[in-house]
């Protein structure tokens, strides 16, 4: 985990050991229902309710593709940190 604070909000980075998600399946991380575990192992919502979770806040969640390893970024702005 790697926080990174800048006059607009704060980042949250997620990173772990992988080498990426594959660039087919990075175009469809957020939608509902994607998955790419066996039937039965996942339901394909963890990514994209978090996202909204994200926006609803007004910050966002992204996955960072130019990492070395499998990285996620959740950033909320400093408006909302302050309430």
């Amino acid at each position: 985990v790697k926080v990174i604070f800048d006059k607009d909000g704060v980042s949250i980075r997620i990173i772990d050991s992988g080498t990426g998600i594959s660039e087919i399946n990075q175009n469809k991380l957020f939608q509902p229902f994607f998955t790419t575990k066996p039937v039965g192992s996942g339901t394909g919502l963890g990514l994209s309710i978090s996202k909204g979770i994200a926006e609803n806040h007004s910050g966002t969640l992204r996955y960072l593709c130019d990492e070395p390893n499998t990285c996620f970024e959740l950033f909320l702005p400093l408006h909302i940190l302050k309430k």
